[in-house]
């Protein structure tokens, strides 16, 4: 039997570069699992503004009829599994487009990325809609744990967001890459200051965001190509732990993509590396990260002594890699899902997981050509 899937997506209604990973979940579902139905609501030009009004101060208790004649959208078919990929929580706003989800869906998934425990009780009443679902999947560990206290009949779980491990999957090593260091987002101060003098001194690479403002992508599957590419030729990559540029201390920690997306690159990652729960069950293996502070004002003489250590990096990409394509793909998230759920084995991603055996059985760096130099007389 062929899966009857359907996905409601947000990307008809933002671009940013936040939500992309999400997309880039979706369109790997609809590769491969044939028949899978996109549902993507889009809103007319001229009330595109009133329409993020509305879903900012929508009123959380009743969800439904706020976007009749807003958005453009089909009329839902009848599938086995609805899976809704809501990004910020206002999202959940927006099922109320997608008439009659619930009763033409035998299965109901809500993956929701972003919640903090600190904002549960003003959203309350909107968070009610999840009660809905069978499954909601949280990206926030310590979210899900309160969600588990605030909701009634979902099964709530944690699961961190996963990366198309064979997209990002390199072919160099961190010795021959031509980025010497990748530093997105946020920027610290003191570490920007310190990796602009490395790149100084040593002629590097250094790749780091010159830009201010909304990062809205013009495609996001575009955008996903050429950061998947900027990661694979990059050999670190700096990642930290959510709100670290916070002024008090991060009362909840907690990870995003970004650790998913430069492991399975094969970067050496610097950054944040805490003991928590999830970090430890799905990213504790030897130098996943190797700790750096957010805010490092010493950061180029960290990088000049691991540039020492070929050998020691060649190890922590590899390792990266191998633990990438053995349970960190989007397939390997899917299946935990659609077990949860006790649906049949059409629902696998059967050939993609073949694929990542395939590529994680004859992942090696090429051997290093080695020329020694000899005396004259030896040639």
């Amino acid at each position: 039997m062929n899966p009857s899937l359907a996905i409601l997506s947000l990307r008809g209604l933002s671009a940013h570069v936040s939500q992309c990973p999400g997309y880039e979940f979706e369109d790997v579902l609809c590769a491969e699992l044939p028949g899978t139905k996109l549902y993507a609501p889009r809103p007319s030009q001229p009330i595109r503004g009133g329409l993020k009004i509305k879903a900012r101060f929508a009123p959380t208790g009743s969800l439904g009829g706020i976007f009749d004649n807003v958005l453009a959208i089909e009329q839902m078919d009848e599938h086995e599994v609805l899976l809704a990929v809501i990004g910020p929580i206002r999202g959940l706003a927006f099922l109320g487009a997608l008439q009659d989800w619930r009763r033409k869906s035998r299965y109901a998934i809500c993956r929701l990325d972003e919640l903090w425990t600190e904002e549960i009780p003003q959203f309350r009443r909107m968070l009610r809609v999840l009660e809905q679902f069978d499954v909601v999947v949280c990206s926030l560990y310590y979210t899900a744990e309160k969600l588990r206290e605030e909701l009634n009949g979902p099964d709530i779980m944690y699961l961190p967001p996963g990366v198309d491990a064979l997209a990002f999957a390199p072919v160099m090593e961190p010795s021959l890459r031509p980025i010497d260091v990748t530093n997105i987002g946020s920027l610290a101060d003191a570490t920007h200051e310190s990796l602009l003098e490395y790149a100084k001194q040593t002629e590097g690479f250094y790749y780091f965001e010159t830009l201010k403002g909304r990062y809205e992508a013009r495609s996001p599957s575009e955008h996903r190509f050429r950061y998947s590419n900027i990661l694979k030729r990059s050999k670190y990559f700096l990642c930290h732990f959510a709100k670290m540029r916070s002024a008090e201390p991060p009362g909840q920690l907690e990870f995003g993509p970004r650790y998913s997306e430069g492991l399975a690159a094969g970067c050496v990652l610097l950054g944040s590396r805490k003991s928590t729960p999830a970090f430890d069950t799905f990213f504790g293996w030897e130098d996943s990260v190797i700790e750096m502070p957010f805010e490092c004002p010493n950061a180029s003489e960290i990088l000049r002594l691991l540039d020492r250590e070929a050998d020691r990096l060649r190890e922590i990409s590899a390792r990266n890699v191998r633990r990438s394509l053995e349970g960190n793909d989007h397939a390997h998230r899917w299946r935990t899902i659609v077990d949860r759920l006790g649906l049949s084995e059409d629902y696998h991603m059967g050939r993609r997981q073949d694929e990542l055996v395939r590529r994680l059985n004859e992942f090696e760096y090429p051997a290093r050509n080695v020329v020694e130099r000899g005396a004259p007389g030896d040639r």
